[in-house]
């Protein structure tokens, strides 16, 4: 009995421990919405262990960016699995607000793997929907599995036969679909012209929790992409009332530089909010990029001070200079 006890104090005082440690350890702000980055302190964001990025549909119509976590090691395991979650009423693991776009009934028959590009061969289901979502159920796979480490493309077949247009727009579609592919598609030209493809993103408050959503524009524009990008989400004009950017108006980007695979950005103070930065700031700025320029690393410099360091693989350091 006294041994018994014993253990059992053991136990407690190890799990107590154990509570005490991770408390210390997370962050103070962690489990506010209102999170700041200040410059004068260092602050570290990792991304989560075994998690990946897949695009659902939003109530608005916009596909937009979640993390799921997936521990398979085997990449077709966790092919399936992104697109079950992809498929109408197929998981229940998903946010509310958000939802599965390929059709229900639609089965995947094949997964194979062969230099960096997933061949999916799905039933005729898979187009089954209405003209507006056609596009967007090529997209959501895309954008999805690209996001796999390991994978570079994509090629979707029916019934064994590769998909070369939408059956409704009658849209020719490339053979190996990547992110060059586009996703959540806006047309702002008025004449062909000086014409810019930018993909940026904007913010989708759903149940009071904000989600990143990538709009591809079509612009008439040939300023150097960074620069449509700043000056786009740093507008008091955004062209779709239920998208926010949260980028303070009159942001400017004084001046750029890329180094090897590091991009330095050097932005107005008008980008602080009582001497912060938004946390959703860095990540519009920093996924913004990452989808346009081909760099591993963000610096983001406020009049010549570097106070960000950001990593496409390792998520956000910020600290003093």
């Amino acid at each position: 009995m006294l041994k018994r006890k014993a253990f059992r104090k053991i136990i407690i005082t190890t799990f107590s421990l154990i509570t005490i440690f991770t408390i210390s350890i997370v962050p103070n702000n962690f489990f506010s919405k209102d999170n700041y980055l200040n410059p004068n302190t260092e602050t570290i964001y990792v991304t989560s262990i075994g998690s990946n990025e897949i695009y659902l549909l939003a109530k608005n119509n916009y596909l937009t960016k979640t993390s799921i976590i997936l521990n398979e090691e085997n990449l077709e395991t966790k092919i399936r699995n992104i697109i079950d979650y992809l498929t109408i009423n197929k998981s229940s693991k998903i946010p509310n607000g958000l939802s599965g776009i390929i059709p229900k009934d639609t089965t995947l028959n094949d997964v194979k793997i062969n230099e960096g590009i997933a061949y999916l061969d799905f039933s005729n289901d898979l187009l089954n929907t209405n003209i507006n979502n056609e596009r967007k159920i090529i997209e959501a796979i895309t954008y999805s599995l690209v996001n796999i480490n390991g994978i570079e493309g994509v090629i979707i077949k029916q019934d064994n036969k590769v998909i070369t247009e939408l059956p409704q727009t009658k849209e020719k579609l490339p053979k190996v679909l990547n992110r060059n592919f586009g996703i959540n598609k806006v047309y702002e030209l008025k004449e062909i012209k000086d014409t810019s493809i930018v993909t940026m993103y904007y913010i989708n408050e759903i149940d009071n929790e904000y989600y990143y959503v990538p709009v591809t524009k079509y612009l008439n524009d040939d300023r150097d992409k960074i620069k449509i990008i700043i000056d786009n989400l740093a507008s008091n004009y955004v062209y779709e009332p239920s998208l926010l950017s949260l980028i303070p108006q009159n942001t400017q980007l004084i001046n750029y530089e890329i180094d090897n695979d590091t991009m330095t950005i050097n932005l107005s103070n008008n980008i602080l909010l009582d001497d912060n930065i938004l946390e959703e700031v860095v990540y519009q700025i920093t996924n913004s990029v990452f989808e346009n320029y081909d760099v591993e690393k963000i610096n983001i410099q406020i009049k010549g001070e570097k106070i960000i360091e950001t990593s496409k693989c390792c998520g956000i350091t910020s600290k003093n200079s």
